[in-house]
């Protein structure tokens, strides 16, 4: 006969199989209600929730450090010389890859800034950081110190007095005058002005901002992952002897009826534009006395004929082969002025002599008002003149006589370059 379990063992018994009830019931220690975010792991961690994003405020401006930051000043410095930061070589209408995209500082029309591109008017800025550093220790630069040592430079009110390279870059945006690389002056002024504006003026208007942030760009230009180069906001800083500026929001293009009404101001008259242009050697132009003696080239009455030539089917021919782009009466001023090989007018000839350059000639408001100029000039201007076009014959002598001659009127001579400097 077996004994009975001692009542100890029982109570153990009974005490486990509660605590397996409960276990049971509660459907194991290891699972998590689907419902709920697990708040533990194996290896101790936490799962936090992801914290909410903050809210942006589009009135609250940008903290000082932040709009100071290389990469800030590099991406607005190169907005202002681009005017887009896909950067690449645009075709011309000649078909060759010379142009850079132009912003609102019109920098590319006239620096040279990657290999090929073909404008070299002013310095190449390619290796310009390298460079700056020892334009400050040149004999030249010396030169120009002394000169405006007593009294200011007179546009920007400013003394040439950079120490480093970064206050070198600065200063050759502010005062073009306090140093001029030697070659690169205006004509006949012995390289001691330059053709480049002062950028905060008209009709640039750029802003202490803006021009720190292309002074940034171009000492970062040639090597973009250093930001030890950009060195552009203490420079400001120790040239100006000022805090530096807070970012002022300013238009990033250029055009507007309101610049372009203050540019046009500011230039000659359009008599003086035409004159110095030889636009009355080639052209009829009703309204302008001297304008009476162009037979190469058809006469400007262009509030009438504009129109007429966007609608003809040989411009449109023009168009769909990719030479002709305007689709208003100014842009095709503007085009036959810029780009004359775009669309040659039906009994014309592509070397009768008008010049392919003088988008680099004329600046933005002589262009403007010679173009404001020409749009108001209809057939009826032309009848009251009693100006006619010569019969074709006519035509082919005048071509003749001009084609034999040593220095065609219409030629691109720099005997009559005009003020370019808005280029």
């Amino acid at each position: 006969m077996k004994q009975s379990a001692p009542a100890w063992k029982l109570l153990l018994v009974f005490v486990v199989a509660i605590g397996l009830t409960v276990v049971v019931l509660k459907g194991g220690g290891n699972k998590t209600d689907p419902k709920k975010e697990p708040v533990g792991s194996e290896i101790g961690t936490v799962q936090k929730e992801a914290a909410p994003a903050l809210p942006v405020s589009k009135n609250k401006s940008p903290e000082p450090e932040d709009i100071y930051a290389p990469a800030t000043l590099i991406s607005e410095g190169r907005f202002a010389i681009f005017g887009t930061h896909h950067l690449e070589l645009e075709i011309s209408l000649s078909g060759k890859f010379d142009r850079m995209p132009i912003g609102k500082g019109k920098c590319a029309y006239c620096h040279l800034f990657v290999e090929g591109h073909k404008q070299d008017r002013c310095p190449d800025l390619r290796g310009i950081e390298k460079r700056s550093h020892a334009r400050v220790k040149e004999s030249r630069y010396e030169m120009f110190v002394g000169k405006f040592a007593e009294i200011p430079e007179a546009v920007s009110g400013l003394k040439t007095k950079a120490k480093t390279g970064g206050e070198y870059i600065l200063e050759s945006i502010y005062c073009p005058n306090c140093y001029v690389v030697e070659g690169f002056g205006i004509e006949g002024s012995d390289d001691l002005q330059s053709e480049m504006p002062v950028m905060s003026h008209m009709p640039y208007k750029m802003t202490d901002y803006e021009m720190i942030a292309v002074a940034s760009y171009l000492q970062s230009m040639d090597t973009p992952e250093d930001f030890s180069k950009i060195t552009a906001p203490e420079d400001w800083e120790n040239y100006f002897n000022k805090k530096l500026p807070p970012r002022l929001e300013s238009p990033k293009v250029f055009a507007s009826v309101e610049t372009l009404a203050e540019t046009e101001k500011l230039t000659d008259s359009v008599e003086e534009i035409i004159e110095k242009g030889h636009c009355f050697v080639c052209h009829k132009i009703p309204g302008i006395p001297f304008a009476r003696i162009g037979v190469i080239a058809p006469i400007l009455t262009m509030k009438t004929t504009a129109p007429l030539r966007i609608a003809s089917p040989e411009y449109q021919k023009a168009v769909s082969e990719g030479h002709a782009k305007a689709t208003t009466p100014r842009e095709y001023v503007m085009e036959s002025i810029l780009h004359p090989s775009a669309f040659i007018l039906p009994g014309f000839e592509d070397d009768d002599g008008m010049p392919g350059n003088y988008r680099k000639k004329l600046t933005i408001g002589d262009l403007q008002k010679l173009v404001n100029f020409l749009l108001t000039i209809d057939k009826e201007a032309a009848e009251k003149d009693g100006l006619t076009n010569r019969m074709d014959s006519d035509v082919d002598d005048a071509r003749l006589s001009i084609k034999r001659s040593t220095t065609p009127f219409c030629s691109s001579s720099k005997s009559w370059q005009l003020n370019d400097s808005s280029f």
